[in-house]
């Protein structure tokens, strides 16, 4: 009669610690199988490790230059000129009169010479041609409206004036000043002489009445030369 051996079956103990066993393989490996996508050192990707990637350069196609147009300056204000002794404040000439008269001009000529030095000569005239009396007679707009009679003054039509500043030197006419109609009994006129030189002036007409007054700066006066002489 044959006799069955025994067949070892593993325990219970033994089983458990078989299932404790393949837990945690399991688990060793799903944690590698993440460990597997991080960096490969603890500075990042962009450490510049032993296996970090170095960067293609960029070309340079494009060249720095000079700006062409430059910001304007900073406006700023002047700075205010400091007077000084040498640079007195300009002060405007004190004029004297050297000549005045009055003058009636019946188909004559006065000529009159003087030497500027300094300018400006200042000849100022007061005109007063011969007057002729007008008397009419109209109806009266007012009243009665009856004739009565107006008086009216004009300057004789022949009263002329004519005054040429001639240079000494050259004999050329610098200006002259032609009168020929007047239009009321007294006109007042000015001649400003503005350069230096000799003159001669030169007045000429007829029924005509003129006061003329020269006034220069008193420079011209000083050493002298303050007469105006009469040719």
């Amino acid at each position: 009669m044959n006799r069955r051996l025994p067949i070892n079956r593993p325990s219970l103990l033994n089983r458990q610690a078989l299932l404790f066993a393949a837990v945690l393989s399991l688990v060793i490996v799903i944690a590698c199988a993440g460990c597997s996508d991080l960096p490969i050192d603890d500075f990042g990707p962009n450490s510049g490790g032993a296996n970090a990637k170095t960067p293609t350069p960029t070309p340079n196609w494009v060249e720095e230059a000079t700006p062409i147009r430059t910001p304007p300056p900073a406006v700023t204000a002047s700075p205010t000129p400091e007077l000084t002794e040498s640079e007195p404040l300009y002060t405007p000439p004190v004029y004297a009169e050297i000549y005045s008269k009055n003058i009636y001009l019946l188909y004559n000529i006065t000529a009159l010479n003087y030497d500027l030095r300094i300018p400006s000569m200042i000849i100022d005239l007061d005109i007063e041609p011969e007057m002729y009396l007008n008397t009419k007679t109209v109806y009266s707009s007012y009243g009665s409206k009856g004739k009565i009679s107006i008086t009216e003054s004009y300057p004789i039509p022949h009263a002329d004036l004519v005054i040429t500043i001639i240079d000494r030197k050259t004999g050329d006419v610098v200006e002259e000043h032609d009168f020929a109609q007047f239009t009321k009994k007294l006109e007042k006129h000015t001649i400003t002489i503005r350069n230096p030189g000799s003159y001669q002036l030169e007045i000429t007409g007829n029924n005509v009445n003129m006061g003329i007054s020269i006034s220069v700066p008193e420079e011209n006066i000083r050493d002298g030369n303050g007469c105006v002489s009469q040719c």
